[in-house]
C-alpha cells in the first residue's frame, strides 16, 4: 500500500504540510509572519486555559552521535555558564508576564543536544529559576534527556533533589558492534551496569531510547536489547528505526561506501515486529507509535501536550514552540522567529497528533472536521480493517495492529489525505 515508510511524526507532519500547501478548496497559507511585540501584547492577557508545558533546549554535546545531524553542536570551548545564565534569565523574563504566571505548567522537558552536558550547578541555576519564576503544577513532570556518560548516580540524585522526576537516557543499543556503529561511548556491558546503578538510586520515571535497523543489525542483537529492556527495571522505552540524517557522519560513511547499509521494508518490519511483540509479551503497553511503557509507569505528559496542540513555551537557542496563538522559534539569544498559524489548519495537526496514540475512533476524528467528514473517515477505517492495520477493541473503537503500528505515520497521513479540503 505504501512505497516508503514514514519513520517518525516529523516525517508525517512534513507530508501533511505539503498536502495543506496544495491549492485545494478553502485552504490557503499555513501561517503568516508576526512580530514579537504582537506576542508581548498577548502575554499581558489571561492564558487560554490549554494544557501547557515548557521546552528547554540545551544545544551542546561533548560527542556527536554518528547518525545525528539535529539542532546541536559540540561543546568545544562554549561558555556553558553563560548559556545557563541566559536560559535562567529567559525563565525570569517570561515569568513576569500574566499569561505565564496565571496558569500552572504541567510538564517541563529539557532536550538537546545533551542537557546533562551542563554541570550540576549550571542545571541547578536553571532549575532554581524555573521554580522561582514559573508556576508549576504540584505533580509537574520534569524530564531531562541525557547520555549515560554525562549523568552518573551523584548527578542524577542531585537533579532529583531539584525536582527532576523523569530521565530519558539515550542508550540506542546494548550490542557492542551496534554501539560502535552508532558512535556510543563504552561497552554494552558497562551501559547496562550504569543503567542498573541509576535505577537503584532514581525513584522517578526512567526511560531509554533503543534504535533498531542499524547497519547489519542481527535479530539476535535486537532480541538481546529487548530482553535487557524487560529485565533492567526501566519504565518505558522509545524504539526507533534508524533515521539517517543528511550530513551526519554515518550518512557520509554510507555515501562513500565505507559502511554498507542495505535496508528494505521487509528487513525493517521484521525487526520492528520482533521488538514490539517481545515487549508486549512482557506486559508493556503502547504509549505512542514509537514508545512502549509498563502499565501506569510513564504518563509522558510532554508528548501529549505536543500532540494535542497544547501550549509549549520554548526556552533556549534552538527551541521551538507555540504560545498565545503564535508559533515561536528562538534562533539565538535576542533573536526569535514568530509566526501566526492559520487556526483553520489546527484541526488537521490535532488529528495527526491524535492518531500517534494508535487509536482510531471515527466519531472523535470526525468531531474535528464536522459531520460530513464521518463517512469518509468510516470508509478509511473499514479499509484499514480489511488490510489488517486495525484491530477491534472490546471497549469499542479500534487500535492499530502490530502491522498498523509499523505503518502508523503513513496511515495517519493517508487518513488526512481523505479528509483535507472541502467536504461535499
Amino acid at each position: 500500500m505504501f512505497a516508503e515508510r514514514f519513520r517518525s511524526h516529523h516525517d508525517a507532519e512534513g507530508s501533511l504540510e505539503a498536502l495543506l500547501k496544495k491549492p485545494k478548496g478553502h485552504l490557503g497559507r499555513l501561517f503568516r509572519m508576526a512580530s514579537w511585540p504582537a506576542v508581548e501584547k498577548k502575554l499581558q492577557e489571561c492564558p487560554r486555559g490549554l494544557p501547557r508545558g515548557i521546552y528547554i533546549h540545551i544545544p551542546y554535546c561533548d560527542r556527536i552521535c554518528s547518525f545525528c545531524n539535529l539542532n546541536r553542536k559540540e561543546r568545544n570551548n562554549a561558555d556553558l555558564d553563560e548559556y545557563a545564565a541566559y536560559v535562567a534569565g529567559e525563565l525570569k523574563t517570561f515569568g513576569a508576564y500574566p499569561y505565564i504566571r496565571e496558569q500552572a505548567f504541567d510538564t517541563v522537558y529539557f532536550g538537546g543536544g545533551t542537557p546533562t552536558t551542563l554541570s550540576t550547578p549550571q542545571l541547578g541555576l536553571i532549575l532554581d529559576a524555573l521554580h522561582a519564576h514559573i508556576p508549576l503544577a504540584a505533580d509537574c513532570e520534569i524530564t531531562v534527556e541525557t547520555t549515560q556518560h554525562n549523568l552518573g548516580v551523584k548527578k542524577a540524585a542531585a537533579l532529583a533533589d531539584m525536582g527532576v522526576n523523569r530521565f530519558s537516557v539515550g542508550i540506542q543499543t546494548f550490542a557492542d558492534r551496534g554501539r560502535k556503529v552508532l558512535g556510543r561511548t563504552y561497552s554494552g556491558e558497562k551501559a547496562l551496569e550504569d543503567l542498573q546503578a541509576l535505577r537503584s538510586v532514581f525513584k522517578g520515571v526512567l526511560g531509554i531510547d533503543i534504535i533498531y535497523s542499524y547497519p547489519d543489525q542481527s535479530l539476535e542483537e535486537l532480541q538481546g536489547d529487548a530482553e535487557i529492556c524487560i529485565s533492567s527495571g526501566i519504565d518505558s522505552v522509545s524504539f526507533y528505526s534508524l533515521m539517517i540524517h543528511k550530513g551526519s557522519s554515518l550518512a557520509l560513511s554510507i555515501e562513500k561506501k565505507e559502511t554498507k547499509f542495505i535496508r528494505d521494508i521487509e528487513w525493517d518490519r521484521e525487526r520492528h515486529h520482533l521488538f514490539y511483540r517481545r515487549l508486549r509479551e512482557a506486559g508493556f503497553e503502547l504509549l505512542e507509535l514509537s514508545k512502549l511503557a509498563r502499565p501506569g509507569k510513564d504518563a509522558y505528559r510532554y508528548i501529549h501536550i505536543q500532540y494535542e496542540n497544547g501550549e509549549l513555551l520554548p526556552i533556549g537557542a534552538g527551541a521551538g514552540g507555540r504560545l498565545a496563538g503564535f508559533g515561536i522559534y528562538s534562533m539565538a539569544p535576542g533573536r526569535r522567529f514568530v509566526s501566526a498559524p492559520d487556526p483553520g489548519y489546527e484541526k488537521y495537526y490535532r488529528i495527526l497528533g491524535l492518531l500517534q496514540f494508535g487509536r482510531y475512533d471515527a466519531e472523535k476524528i470526525a468531531g474535528y472536521l464536522g459531520p460530513r467528514a464521518e463517512e469518509r473517515v468510516k470508509k478509511k477505517i473499514a479499509e484499514y480493517l480489511d488490510r489488517g492495520f486495525l484491530e477491534t477493541l472490546d471497549t469499542g473503537g479500534y487500535c492499530l495492529s502490530p502491522e498498523g503500528i509499523f505503518w502508523g505515520n503513513n496511515i495517519a497521513v493517508d487518513m488526512l489525505q481523505a479528509v483535507v479540503g472541502p467536504l461535499g
